[in-house]
């Protein structure tokens, strides 16, 4: 759940539930549905309590082996957290794949 979310508190940094016990952050960066029409992130925006987030494929490049971390990862029914420091800023639960990595 988000609730009064602003640009300062949102990170791309994700921690797949899977990884609870170890110190693995994905740098993943979402797109969520606002209570306005826009999906970006602004200078300010509030998030709906619930609602879909768009996790898009990283855009940098595969390097030791990164990709296939993610790719085990995400699994419909996964859930995780996006996290800013050692703070949960929302609980996620992927639902669809769109495009595999």
């Amino acid at each position: 759940m988000i609730s009064s979310v602003s640009s300062r508190t949102v990170r791309s940094d994700l921690k797949f539930e899977s990884d609870a016990g170890n110190r693995y952050v994905f740098a993943l960066f979402p797109e969520f549905e606002t209570l306005s029409e826009e999906n970006t992130v602004g200078e300010e925006w509030e998030a709906l309590d619930e609602g879909t987030a768009i996790i898009r494929k990283p855009i940098y490049e595969d390097e030791d082996g990164y990709f296939d971390m993610i790719r085990e990862r995400v699994k419909v029914g996964q859930r995780a957290y996006l996290v800013g420091g050692s703070h949960k800023v929302a609980e996620l639960e992927i639902v669809e794949i769109i495009s595999e990595i």
